[in-house]
């Protein structure tokens, strides 16, 4: 077998290096199974085989030739038309070898360096021009039936089922008469304490609604004002049964007979003591998991916050603080975590967890793990003439869930002072519930909630009532009284 054209630096190449015609072994470049030096139509036009490259020809390595110019196609034709004879054990199939040397493409000049890494780009691996022995082929196995096949589907129908109505692209499609989630989520709602959601509820029906089978949910409706609750309380369990039932039947594409508990107090000695959450049930698994998933529910009708039936954890919010000149959130939190790492206050903190179920071990850690979860919100309140008066929400990760032990933590931080050397000196006030939203974490005016793009729910009075001081009010009285 003749090699084509050469460079120099192909013949110093192939001086240094062992020919390729010889034993094969591996070389520092890159591994391939196709030729190093020749172009991939030569070795297949010659009939060579994978068994043939891994075999010791009885040729000798041609000498280094000097560079010469590139070979007629008619002289590739004759070397085509005279392989050299050899032994092959597996005879290819004459449809599957290498068409002649004219669709090959001509080398490139032989000056160029990168000749060698573009055939071994080019060439394609040897194995597709050998047949697989039938030694190697898998042992034929006989196919299931039509009716196991089909047995085998149905048996797990009802879970593929499932997977695509609760996690499908149906789970996110947009209900038009709902608010849909906004890119970062819907605000957080803020909590007092753990069973906030079962204020002033009576002890039967708290009893009652554990008796309830799973799945339910507990509900409270926007802007309920708790008044006239034997008036308003039937009217809301309508809308929130129809809400529901048109979620599940744009969703889910099912017709639920959805029911709604009414809160019921035990005895109601203010207005304000009456409890604000319902109990939805007799709703599906998949119904429960996708009130829960979106969370806010808003349309013109009614808008509600659903919320699962159990002991939620520790609110983060722990208490708010009012009194420092600066606005800038990072000053009043370096400010409460200094006097949260002073020693006395470090020791109290510690003794008090001393008391919850958190080994005596991890004390220590989780101390300072409760300390660095300290963030802070500002509230933007204004006093007469928009002078601004900011409040700070403190907030922070509970590191237990003992209701006890996290109510003495709370109310040992909130009776802190917190100075500072030039912001003024923290306090704690009173939080302010929201009656839009019932977060404990703004007021009314300072809800996040009627500010989410499309959003359905009550809004902020932009347009008060004007006052008794308008000055056209005060002018019609004195015409009245005139006239």
């Amino acid at each position: 077998m003749k090699m084509k054209d050469l460079s120099s630096v192909k013949t110093a190449s192939i001086n240094a290096r062992p020919s390729p015609m010889g034993t094969h072994q591996s070389l520092p470049r890159h591994q391939r199974n196709s030729s190093q030096f020749f172009p991939h139509d030569i070795l297949n036009d010659e009939g060579d085989s994978l068994n043939e490259m891994t075999s010791t020809p009885q040729t000798p390595s041609p000498p280094p030739r000097t560079a010469l110019p590139p070979v007629p196609q008619t002289e590739n034709k004759d070397r085509a038309a005279t392989p050299t004879a050899r032994p092959n054990p597996i005879t290819p199939d004459p449809e599957e070898e290498m068409p002649p040397v004219e669709r090959t493409t001509e080398c490139t000049h032989p000056n160029v360096v990168g000749d060698d890494e573009e055939m071994l780009d080019q060439a394609p691996p040897l194995t597709t021009t050998t047949t697989t022995p039938n030694a190697h082929q898998p042992a034929n196995t006989t196919p299931p039936s039509e009716e196991e096949l089909l047995r085998a589907h149905l048996a797990v129908a009802e879970i593929n089922r499932s997977i695509i109505k609760s996690n499908g692209i149906n789970s996110l499609t947009v209900i038009p008469q709902f608010t849909p989630i906004p890119m970062n989520g819907f605000p957080r709602i803020h909590l007092a304490h753990t069973v906030q959601l079962f204020d002033f509820q009576g002890a039967k029906t708290i009893t009652a609604w554990l008796k309830v089978l799973n799945p339910k949910v507990l509900i409270r409706v926007f802007d309920h004002d708790r008044k006239n609750p034997s008036i308003k309380g039937p009217i809301l369990v309508e809308h929130l049964q129809k809400a529901i039932s048109n979620i599940a039947k744009a969703v889910l594409q099912d017709d639920q007979e959805v029911k709604v508990s009414l809160p019921c107090p035990e005895t109601i000695k203010e207005e304000t003591d009456h409890p604000l959450s319902f109990l939805a049930y007799n709703i599906s698994e998949e119904m429960k998991n996708l009130i829960l998933d979106q969370r806010i529910w808003s349309s013109t009708e009614i808008t509600f916050v659903a919320h699962p039936f159990q002991i939620n954890a520790p609110p983060l919010l722990l208490f708010c603080l009012q009194g420092f000149s600066t606005m800038d959130i990072n000053t009043v939190r370096a400010v409460v975590h200094d006097m949260w790492v002073e020693d006395v206050t470090m020791w109290d903190i510690t003794d008090i967890l001393f008391e919850s179920e958190i080994p005596d071990k991890q004390i220590h850690s989780t101390v300072w793990d409760f300390v660095n979860s300290l963030w802070v919100e500002r509230l933007d309140f204004k006093v007469s003439g928009g002078i601004l008066l900011p409040h700070y929400n403190i907030f922070a990760v509970s590191p237990m869930n003992k209701p006890a032990v996290w109510t003495k933590l709370r109310a040992y931080l909130h009776s802190l002072t917190y100075p500072s050397e030039l912001e003024g000196s923290g306090t704690s006030v009173n939080s302010i519930p929201c009656p839009l939203c019932h977060s404990i974490a703004h007021p009314h005016g300072l809800c996040p909630f009627p500010n989410v793009p499309l959003w359905n729910g009550p809004k902020h009075n932009v347009n008060p009532k004007p006052s008794n001081g308008n000055q056209r009010g005060r002018g019609r009285g004195r015409r009245t009284f005139a006239g």
